[in-house]
């Protein structure tokens, strides 16, 4: 390998594990609002400033887009993103953060499931282990901690299934995709949405510090977005989808220095068996993908 093949690989490495970070950053904030003003509002933030960044990038970038292209896969994408983000900020004031993003990764296991039924994307042997041993990691980790026969587990269920068939929607049309695209619908019909709905339901915000933090929030999901697509761009999805993993890494971090949670040892051998099987059925399924093609 040159000099400049590990300098670029240095770099999405780095874009890669950053952009994961932010997104923590932006559902810690989440959790951290969602107690002093009500979910809704946080969620019309997330998506009100995202979209402010987003302008103001385009102002100064002027970024050539085909917007009409899949115009309708677009909005279904984007109206699944809204929906997981409303329910992850749910479900952020109602189950610790780890947790949380414990059972988010059951998502690459379901656009797998929905690949072999819709696409006839059959599993290899090795996969389907992988993906048997995975689902045993989110279980273990998990362990007591759930609240299983609780209605409101329904919150942190459906982003998984939102994220999941939302990445189902994006390999059909992944030929045409232009990633900036997808950030653009998300972020217009989810302000669009909420800006709609707090409209009538307008709770006062008297402290600064939470304007700053829903600004922050905004900020920290557009930058997320996109130094991943930058990163994807240099690299390729598959690897890039590998440090997602890296998000149980921060979320552990930051349950722990900022809302007191720590780690117990079984969570911790949990959280390591979902990443090496995670990242190895990612591995595994996208070499079998490319030799077939």
């Amino acid at each position: 390998m040159s000099e400049n093949q590990k300098a670029s690989l240095i770099k999405v490495i780095f874009l890669s594990t950053s952009g994961f970070f932010l997104f923590v950053c932006m559902d810690t904030t989440a959790k951290y609002l969602g107690n002093v003003m009500s979910v809704t509002q946080v969620v019309w933030g997330r998506f009100f400033f995202h979209f402010l960044a987003l302008c103001v990038y385009f102002v100064i970038i002027k970024p050539k887009l085909n917007l009409t292209r899949n115009f309708k896969i677009q909005i279904i994408r984007s109206l699944l993103m809204v929906t997981a983000t409303f329910f992850m900020f749910n479900s952020l004031q109602r189950f610790d953060l780890v947790d949380i993003y414990v059972v988010f990764f059951s998502a690459p296991l379901i656009v797998s499931l929905l690949s072999a039924y819709f696409l006839k994307d059959v599993l290899s042997p090795k996969g389907t282990i992988l993906m048997l041993l995975s689902f045993g990691s989110i279980i273990y980790a998990l362990g007591p901690s759930m609240k299983v026969l609780s209605l409101e587990l329904i919150f942190p269920i459906v982003p998984p299934l939102c994220w999941a068939i939302y990445q189902f929607f994006t390999k059909l049309i992944s030929v045409n995709n232009e990633p900036f695209s997808a950030v653009f619908y998300t972020a217009v019909t989810g302000a669009l949405i909420f800006s709609i709905y707090i409209s009538f339901n307008w709770v006062a915000i008297e402290n600064s510090i939470y304007w700053i933090g829903l600004v922050a929030m905004g900020i920290f999901g557009f930058i997320s977005h996109f130094i991943i697509i930058y990163a994807i761009q240099l690299s390729n999805l598959s690897f890039v989808t590998n440090f997602q993993y890296s998000q149980l890494l921060w979320s552990t971090i930051i349950n722990f220095l900022i809302f007191g949670v720590p780690a117990d040892i079984s969570k911790i051998i949990g959280l390591i068996g979902i990443i090496i099987f995670g990242v190895l059925f990612i591995r595994v399924e996208g070499t079998n993908k490319i030799k077939k093609n």
